[in-house]
């Protein structure tokens, strides 16, 4: 196995160490008090859809096309810079829900079980989206048209539909006030990803993609 795998592995795992270390009540009697339900669930579900994500994407291991591909490096090399900044400020939402507590009246049962609800059907979207990809980044031949199976049949960015969504969910979980502020950063970073990916698209697979496009949405089926 390759030396960068198991770095990304360790990468992925040791920030949702990190993020739960944020809800540890270090001075409490009782140190794991707000690993709650409700936490627990939104932690198991990224580890599972992280883990799933890592897995699938094996084979791009092997190839330093495909690794830029499949984290879209040649269409945005910057992007990574501002996902990592993104990554660290939403520590602050472990760290309210842990610790802070400065906006008590968003942690509501209904909206966290719907948060909940919620990001367990996003985990699922993004395991059947990478399934897919996973089909598309084949290391022994060059796609010739864009992928429009499966998820995206629906919409041409299926796992950026589910990771702005997965935000709304996280913000619902742990009614944090950084969290709704966050859905609006990494909604604006994520549409402008897609904006700069679907040039790079339409660079690459020209008048397949144009008509793929204009058959199926970005992002919401119907709307958008």
């Amino acid at each position: 196995m390759r030396p960068i795998f198991w770095r990304t592995l360790a990468c992925s795992l040791g920030y949702l160490l990190l993020a739960m270390a944020c809800l540890v009540q270090w001075h409490g009697a009782s140190h794991w008090e707000q690993l709650d339900w409700f936490a627990g669930s939104y932690f198991a579900l990224r580890f599972v859809g992280s883990l799933h994500s890592i897995l699938s994407s094996w084979g791009v291991f092997h190839s330093k096309v495909l690794r830029e591909e499949w984290w879209a490096l040649n269409s945005d090399p910057t992007g990574p810079r501002w996902v990592m900044l993104l990554m660290a400020l939403d520590l602050t939402v472990f760290l309210d829900y842990g610790h802070w507590r400065l906006t008590p009246r968003l942690i509501q049962p209904e909206m966290q079980i719907a948060g909940a609800g919620l990001y367990l059907a996003i985990t699922l979207l993004q395991i059947w989206t990478d399934s897919y990809l996973a089909r598309f980044f084949n290391p022994g031949e060059a796609a010739s048209a864009p992928m429009n199976h499966g998820p995206y049949r629906l919409v041409r960015h299926p796992r950026y539909a589910a990771a702005i969504i997965g935000k709304v969910a996280m913000a619902l979980i742990f009614g944090s006030l950084f969290g709704w502020l966050l859905v609006f950063g990494w909604g604006a970073l994520l549409l402008n990803k897609i904006s700069v990916e679907e040039r790079y698209l339409r660079k690459v697979f020209g008048s397949n993609y144009e008509a793929y496009a204009r058959t199926t949405a970005k992002v919401i089926p119907g709307i958008y």
